[in-house]
């Protein structure tokens, strides 16, 4: 495991009236949503680095208005035209 070392002013920490491990975990929470978003990394394992169980995760997500299923416009026309294929062949 590696450890990435971010330097916050001590005027950034009284500013944010925060100590300094709930900032830690602020930042690791903020760049898991980011890799989420980004499709750089799963739920799994952005839940990991944000230091929470995937339930907790989804949960952080939604309170941010991120939607767990990230799919690009054709993505989901393209599960459409799936759904609509497998429709017809059952008809």
């Amino acid at each position: 495991m590696k450890t990435v070392t971010i330097p916050i002013s001590d005027e950034i920490i009284f500013a944010v009236k925060k100590d300094v491990n709930n900032i830690q975990a602020d930042f690791k929470q903020a760049l898991a949503i980011k890799y989420f978003k980004e499709k750089r990394l799963g739920l799994g394992l952005a839940s990991q680095m944000a230091g929470m169980q995937k339930n907790e995760f989804v949960v952080l997500l939604g309170m941010n208005d991120i939607d767990i299923y990230l799919y690009t416009d054709e993505e989901m026309q393209s599960e459409f035209d799936l759904v609509d294929k497998l429709t017809e062949e059952t008809h």
